[in-house]
């Protein structure tokens, strides 16, 4: 745009062929407050996110529809890719409901443009209004410091461009004077419009809901062990909301002094010949250990024990049969299991063949055999 000033300025003006009005690029109609703006979209697939720039020059109604459209794809489609889904799609959306990314330096040329096509074809107040919303937009150009530097740097001239297109549209203000008054247009792009408060009342729903969903979510619990378990009759002392060591076993008779069966418990599966020793010598927690049977439709305990701090424990004359040991850390009151075993008995002609294995307890839960978290109700 060329703003001539001087007595011959009105006379050219209504001379020249008139210049063609910046139209919606999406209604093709002719607005006074053109803007060019870019919107996010975002779609993902697992592993891979795309992010899409919908832009142009767009009346408010259109750009406010492109917004929505756009928010609503990111909101079914954003999320669903790792790392970048949910980053991209927090950004398209508040880029969205904000009224999506406008270069003030563009949209002040497009304003002064079309505050000039008024004045040529003789709209003097609505050129004059849409001339100084352009003035108003050139307050928002922000210089390039880091682009200014590399110009200078390189032995160019570094200019303003805010100043410049402010100057131009004074000329255009001054060329069309003051009759008829300052008369403002309407901001119909305003942060405060029906947009922003459209796509904050989904977002502020959806992001309520997800917030409230993680906060009642039950606690995850430890894994379940392979078999339903029926634990022995016993007389459990009632809840404490802190844990102490209890005084004596669970059924009320008194700990061992050293490393033995605990009185009271099932002692059986007992026709075998192999044996299992709980070491318990890396350790300074006492411990109370279950060897349960899984060969059954239930687990159940067939041996109760206890082993103090830096010792160890054999049973023996244990049938051949599926088990896995769980045991309880008198000191933290914490419970653990093992994997699976199997003990093995086979007749040869030098014998009997057995098992004889040994399971590491370590605090670190990694001894010779993995071990899981325990539930109350399977110890």
């Amino acid at each position: 745009m060329s703003i001539e000033t001087g007595p011959s300025a009105s006379a050219s003006a209504a001379e020249q062929e008139p210049p063609e009005p910046i139209v919606c690029s999406c209604c093709g109609k002719v607005t006074a407050q053109p803007r060019y703006a870019i919107f996010y979209e975002v779609k993902s697939f697992i592993v891979q996110t795309t992010r899409s720039a919908i832009q142009g020059i767009f009346c408010s109604a259109c750009a406010e529809k492109k917004a929505f459209r756009a928010s609503a794809i990111t909101w079914i489609l954003g999320w669903w890719g790792f790392p970048w889904g949910p980053i991209y799609s927090i950004h398209a959306i508040f880029t969205n409901m904000f009224g999506g990314k406008q270069p003030p330096d563009i949209n002040a040329r497009l304003a002064a443009h079309q505050a000039w096509v008024f004045a040529v074809l003789g709209k003097t107040d609505m050129a004059r209004a849409v001339a100084l919303d352009a003035l108003s937009i050139t307050k928002k150009i922000k210089p390039d410091k880091a682009y200014a530097r590399m110009k200078k740097a390189l032995g160019y001239d570094v200019t303003d461009e805010g100043a410049e297109i402010r100057a131009q549209i004074e000329k255009l203000l001054e060329l069309i004077g003051s009759a008829g008054g300052g008369n403002r247009l309407k901001d119909a792009w305003g942060l405060f419009r029906r947009p922003f408060y459209v796509q904050g009342v989904v977002a502020c729903v959806l992001f309520g809901w997800l917030g409230y969903a993680i906060e009642t979510a039950p606690p995850s619990l430890p894994p379940r062990g392979p078999k339903p378990y029926v634990a022995s009759q016993e007389s459990y002392a009632p809840p404490r909301p802190a844990y102490v060591r209890p005084a004596n076993a669970p059924n009320g008779q008194p700990w061992p002094t050293a490393a033995a069966y605990v009185n009271g418990f099932p002692h059986i599966h007992t026709n075998g010949f192999s044996k299992v020793t709980v070491d318990n010598s890396q350790n300074d927690s006492d411990v109370f250990v279950k060897l349960v049977s899984l060969d059954g439709p239930n687990g159940f305990p067939v041996r109760a024990f206890f082993i103090p701090g830096h010792a160890s424990f054999t049973l023996d004359k244990v049938t051949a049969g599926n088990y896995d040991i769980r045991y309880k850390d008198l000191s933290s009151g914490s419970l653990s299991r093992s994997e699976q075993f199997s003990l093995e008995e086979k007749r040869t002609d030098e014998g009997i063949q057995f098992s004889n294995m040994t399971m590491t307890l370590y605090k670190v839960r990694n001894g010779n055999m993995k071990t899981y978290g325990l539930a109350e109700d399977e110890f």
